[in-house]
Parts: C-alpha cells; structure tokens; sequence
C-alpha cells in the first residue's frame, strides 16, 4: 500500500467537506501521522532557518501546516484556498503563513519537496515559491527530482540548484524548525490550520471563515 492509499479513507472524508461553502467538518486532520527526520543526508552547508512564507498583508494570521506529498493538502490548496485568497487575502484582511509538516508517511517525497520549495523561497521569495507550490501540488502524483528540478525552470529559479538542495536536505533546518513549531502547536496531521494562533472549530471552510471573522473582530 503506498501513501496515497494510505490517506484514502481520510481524504475521502475531506473531500466530503471541501466544496466551496461547505460547512462539514473533518473530524481530524487528512492526512495523519508526526513529522519527522526523513531520513538521513549528506554533510553540506546549511543556512540559517529562512522565515515562513506569506502571501498578503492582514492583521489577521491564518497559518497552514502542509505536506506537499499529502492528498489531503492538495485539496486544501485547491478547493480551500482560492475563495479565502479572494475574500481574505488579496484584500488586505488576511495574512497567509505557510509552514512545513513533512510527514514520514509520506518520504521521502514529503521532505524533498519541502526542500525543494524551501530552496526557490530562497533564490526568489515569497510569491515565486507560492507559484511552486502550485505547481508542486499540480504535480503531486509525479513528485520526483527531476520533477523538482523541471518546475524550479519553469518559474526562472536554477532547476540544477533546487535538485542539489533536495539532495542534500539543504533547508533541514528550516524545516525542522517548522515541525517543532507544529508539535508545540499540537498538529498531528495535514493540513493543520490556525487562525492566529488559535484552531478553528472544525477543519471546514466554514469554521475557517467563522475563526476569521472572529478575530478580526477581537481586532477592531
């Protein structure tokens, strides 16, 4: 059984939910299971952790804990996030914050692709690494070094470069650095998500939007 059969019962669950306006709830999240090392890498250079990605400038923080290899996370990405960046995020209200949840589920693809969008982040910031990350989770069946590498061209980053980061867990820090954050945060699964700092009452578009409003209220 590989990692998508694994996280079948649970994404069909999610999807249940996940239509534009839903209002189901997931009783956990999609794709579960602790993050963790990934396994073992090659002695390199490593950078300083490189600050979480966001996208919009809102008062509000809602932040998602993803793994690029987990279904679930793909269809968050897909079918959550578009109408939250149109009403959130692209006015001003919303300030989204990725942060990184490989799963060993999922490795090592999950903690490759992490590297790998972590590596672009670094080369081009912010909104260049959203656009991997659309095209990571476009390709998540597919995920591979050559793939990584293929997609770090098709947005000008030096395709060369984000393999070698893969390879050698470059950007392990940085990632580590997000798996301690979401274990203090209490994630047990992807996608986790936080409305500053607080989980909403069930992982439905909904509830995401009631935490929303709810803090921008606290706010005003």
């Amino acid at each position: 059984m590989d990692d998508t059969d694994q996280c079948a019962v649970t994404r069909r669950r999610f999807l249940a939910a996940s239509g534009v306006g839903a209002v189901g709830a997931v009783g956990t999240a999609g794709c579960l299971g602790l993050g963790g090392s990934g396994g073992e890498t090659t002695p390199t250079a490593v950078p300083e952790p490189l600050a979480p990605p966001t996208r919009g400038d809102g008062d509000v923080t809602l932040t998602v804990y993803a793994d690029f290899a987990c279904p679930a996370c793909r269809t968050f990405h897909d079918d959550f996030l578009p109408p939250l960046e149109t009403d959130y995020i692209e006015p001003g209200i919303v300030t989204y914050e990725h942060r990184d949840f490989p799963l060993e589920m999922h490795a090592p693809r999950s903690f490759d692709a992490a590297n790998a969008a972590r590596a672009v982040q670094d080369r081009a910031g912010d909104e260049t690494f959203f656009a991997y990350v659309d095209s990571l989770f476009g390709n998540q069946r597919r995920l591979s070094p050559d793939v990584y590498e293929s997609l770090a061209s098709d947005v000008d980053v030096d395709g060369e470069r984000v393999r070698s980061a893969v390879e050698d867990r470059i950007y392990r820090r940085t990632v580590s650095r997000d798996l301690d954050a979401g274990d203090e945060a209490g994630v047990r699964g992807t996608p986790s998500v936080f409305v500053d700092g607080e989980a909403p009452a069930e992982l439905s578009l909904q509830a995401i939007r009631d935490a929303i409003e709810a803090a921008r209220s606290q706010d005003s």
